[in-house]
C-alpha cells in the first residue's frame, strides 16, 4: 500500500489505506477543520485535474498534494478548500513540515506554492526555513483573512456582545424582516435534504451578477457530492429560512469538532431589501448556539457582513518557493 521514496517520507499508492490515521490526525490538530479530513479531500480531488500525491511523513503526519504540469507542488483541494495544511498533531508539525521541505528539495521541484494555510499553524515557518536551507528563494505573505467568532452560551448573549452599531443594525434588520411576516428557520432533516439542496441551487441561479454565474453544472456536482459526503458523516447543516411559507434562503454549512462553518448561501433576490442574507446567517448562528457549537467560522474572505456579525480576522498565508 505504501511505496517508500525517501526516508522518512512515503508516497501512499492507495490514500484510502491511510484513512483511519488521517481522520484521527485531522481531529487532533490544534485547529481541527473538515477541510483537512480525508473525506473532504477525496471529494475535492475528484474535481481537481492536477496529478494527486499523498505523503505519509515520518509516521507522524500527512500531506495531500497536487502536482502542476510544470512541476509546481501545492496542497490538494485548490479553490474548493478554504484551509490547506499538513495534517499532524501540533507537536509534530515542525518535523512534518521540515520533512516535506526536504522531500521537495530531493525531488528538485522547481517551485512550491502553498496557499490558505492558517497563520497560527506553524507549518509555513518550518517549510520556509527548510526550503531556504535547501537553496530555494522563499516568499511568505498574508493572503486573505478567514474571520471567525467565539460563540456565546445563548443568542441573546451573542447579540449583546456585538459592537453597539452592529448590535443595533442586526436587531433593526431582524425586526424589519419579522414585522408583518411569518419567519422561521430550521436545519433541514435528512428526508428533506435533496429538496432543500435543489432549492439552494435554484436560488443561486436566480441571483444576479457573479453569484448567478457561480453555480455551473460542475459546481452543482461538487456541492451535491459534498452534501452527500457531509451528510453521511452527520456534518452537514442545510439551514433554511422560510418567509410566509416560501423557503427564501438556504445556508450550506457544516459542523466539525465544535465548529460551525458557514460555507455558502443563496437567497431570493426579490427579498434583498429585507436583508434576508444576513438575517439567515444570524438565525443559523442561533441554531448553532442551541446545538452547542463553540465557534462560528465564516471561512475565507473579508466580506463586510462577517464583521457586522461579530467576527474578527484570522489570517491565511501563502508561501512561494522557487529553486535558485
Amino acid at each position: 500500500m505504501i511505496l517508500t521514496t525517501s526516508d522518512p517520507v512515503c508516497i501512499a499508492r492507495d490514500p484510502a489505506s491511510l484513512e483511519a490515521e488521517w481522520s484521527e490526525l485531522a481531529r487532533l490538530r490544534a485547529d481541527p477543520n473538515v477541510f483537512l479530513t480525508p473525506d473532504w479531500i477525496r471529494v475535492a480531488r475528484a474535481y481537481d485535474r492536477r496529478e494527486q500525491i499523498t505523503l505519509w511523513i515520518a509516521e507522524r503526519g500527512i500531506a495531500a498534494l497536487a502536482l502542476e504540469d510544470d512541476g509546481t507542488i501545492s496542497f490538494a483541494g485548490g479553490e474548493y478548500t478554504d484551509y490547506q495544511d499538513v495534517v499532524a498533531k501540533p507537536v509534530d508539525v515542525p518535523v512534518v513540515a521540515e520533512s516535506l521541505a526536504a522531500w521537495i528539495a530531493v525531488r528538485r521541484s522547481p517551485r512550491a506554492i502553498f496557499e490558505f494555510v492558517p497563520e497560527d499553524s506553524g507549518t509555513l515557518d518550518a517549510l520556509s526555513a527548510g526550503l531556504g536551507r535547501a537553496g530555494y528563494e522563499v516568499r511568505l505573505d498574508r493572503l486573505v483573512s478567514a474571520p471567525r467568532l467565539t460563540l456565546s452560551d445563548s443568542f441573546e448573549a451573542y447579540v449583546d456582545h456585538l459592537g453597539k452599531k452592529e448590535r443595533h443594525e442586526l436587531r433593526r434588520k431582524l425586526r424589519g424582516l419579522e414585522t408583518g411576516r411569518r419567519v422561521a428557520f430550521r436545519f433541514a432533516s435528512d428526508s428533506e435534504r435533496a429538496s432543500v439542496f435543489d432549492r439552494f441551487v435554484a436560488l443561486h441561479r436566480r441571483s444576479r451578477g457573479e453569484k448567478a454565474e457561480f453555480m455551473t453544472e460542475e459546481m452543482e456536482g461538487f456541492f451535491r457530492d459534498l452534501a452527500e459526503m457531509l451528510g453521511s458523516r452527520e456534518w452537514l447543516r442545510l439551514g433554511v429560512m422560510n418567509v410566509d411559507g416560501e423557503d427564501a434562503a438556504v445556508v450550506f454549512a457544516f459542523v466539525y469538532e465544535g465548529t460551525f462553518a458557514l460555507y455558502n448561501a443563496a437567497y431570493d433576490v426579490a427579498l434583498a431589501s429585507l436583508s434576508v442574507g444576513i438575517a439567515c446567517y444570524a438565525y443559523a448562528i442561533r441554531a448553532a448556539i442551541e446545538e452547542g457549537m463553540r465557534t462560528c467560522d465564516f471561512l475565507r474572505g473579508g466580506e463586510p457582513y462577517k464583521y457586522d456579525l461579530g467576527a474578527t480576522d484570522r489570517w491565511l498565508l501563502r508561501l512561494e518557493a522557487t529553486r535558485s
